[in-house]
């Protein structure tokens, strides 16, 4: 599509690590249309993060538990009024079509910006889309690859790398204060998955195990989460002596103690796909859910029993049990709580973890040398 769009809409309604998944198709149009307006509609969540993206100019913000309330009809009248008068001429959906609630939300908003291009992922029931793009399903191309296809049909072709955020001076000085007593150079331990999908909790016994290999190895250990998880941390800091930052960073100051992170070790979960979006040595455990659709951003899937190639720094690693995934195949969510033995991460030992976590810092030059990771002051 060769026309020049002034004014662009991105939606995507999602947690942290979904939206972190879109970096790349908004560079994508960033470097296609210099000059255009891009705009995110999104989450709270997505909101703070894409505050840190320079290559988005404005944010409108749809809580979905909002919408569920008895007043929620009034906040979706005006979010989809705020569209109306914003006059895109090119809107674009990053959402797949799985549920019917989904499907007539996102169907409204489109509607409500009269944009005459929409573009989105199409599984037979998108024929509101001037420009639809093939869905294949969940895992037929990642969630990141499926949003440059989506970019690529408003003509914003080409390469593009991370990092994408820009993190604020004031959180990393906030950063810094934290971690003035940890040893460098320091691994960042996420054991938390958040409430949606619990079945993607590795043990917290594990991650502790892990932990003390590597502060044996003369790593410092610094745990995150949110004020929910402290008890995940635990056994993370009877064995590491871990700082403990759960509940204490705001999402810029997650980012910086991230960004200084020799690596960051996590379950599925939206601070590792934070991390590759650093540009960051990042470790992601997964099970249940579907690792050819959620890996990280420029990630390597690697089982227990494998070995990543040279240089590699991200990494998705899985046992690929026969019943996995059971989370979002096909077209279909699946069983967001796994099954009852969730043998895809007990069957994950600590041991191969800890390996391929040291071949990783083994793999990573400094941060201070090579995260580029610009700051706003």
């Amino acid at each position: 599509m060769l026309t020049r769009f002034h004014r662009i809409l991105v939606v995507k309604i999602a947690d942290l690590g979904d939206t972190v998944l879109i970096l790349p198709a908004i560079r994508a149009l960033r470097r296609a249309f210099p000059e255009a307006r891009i705009d995110l509609l999104t989450s709270p969540v997505g909101a703070e993060l894409a505050a840190l993206c320079p290559d988005i100019d404005g944010i409108h913000v749809v809580d979905k538990a909002k919408l569920r309330e008895a007043r929620g009809f009034l906040t979706l009248g005006r979010t989809c009024w705020t569209l109306t008068r914003a006059g895109y001429d090119a809107v674009v959906l990053l959402h797949h079509l799985t549920t019917r609630a989904g499907w007539w939300l996102y169907r409204l908003l489109l509607a409500a910006t009269r944009s005459p291009v929409t573009v989105g992922l199409d599984n037979g029931t998108g024929g509101f889309f001037t420009h639809p793009i093939p869905d294949r399903g969940f895992g037929a191309s990642s969630e990141w690859q499926y949003a440059l296809q989506a970019v690529e049909a408003l003509g914003a072709t080409g390469q593009v790398s991370g990092p994408y955020l820009v993190i604020p001076e004031a959180a990393r000085r906030a950063a810094s204060r934290l971690l003035a007593s940890v040893p460098r150079p320091y691994v960042v331990i996420h054991p938390g998955v958040g409430p949606f999908a619990p079945a993607r909790l590795w043990p917290p016994d594990h991650f502790g195990t892990v932990a003390r290999q590597l502060a044996d190895a003369g790593f410092g250990i610094v745990v995150t989460g949110t004020a929910h998880e402290t008890d995940l941390a635990r056994p993370i800091q009877r064995v590491a002596r871990a700082l403990d930052l759960a509940g204490r960073t705001s999402l810029p100051v997650l980012a910086a103690v991230l960004a200084d992170a020799a690596l960051v070790i996590g379950s599925d979960c939206g601070v590792v796909h934070l991390a590759a979006a650093l540009d960051r040595p990042t470790l992601a455990l997964f099970g249940p859910t579907n690792v050819e659709a959620w890996r990280p951003l420029g990630s390597t899937i690697v089982t227990p029993d494998g070995t990543p190639p040279s240089g590699t720094r991200i990494v998705a690693l899985t046992r690929q049990l026969p019943c996995s995934p059971c989370c979002y195949v096909g077209y279909r969510i699946g069983r967001p709580h796994g099954c009852r033995v969730r043998s895809c991460l007990r069957q994950l030992q600590p041991e191969p973890v800890a390996r391929l976590a040291l071949a990783l810092v083994g793999n990573a030059p400094s941060p201070t040398s090579d995260s580029g990771i610009p700051s706003a002051r």
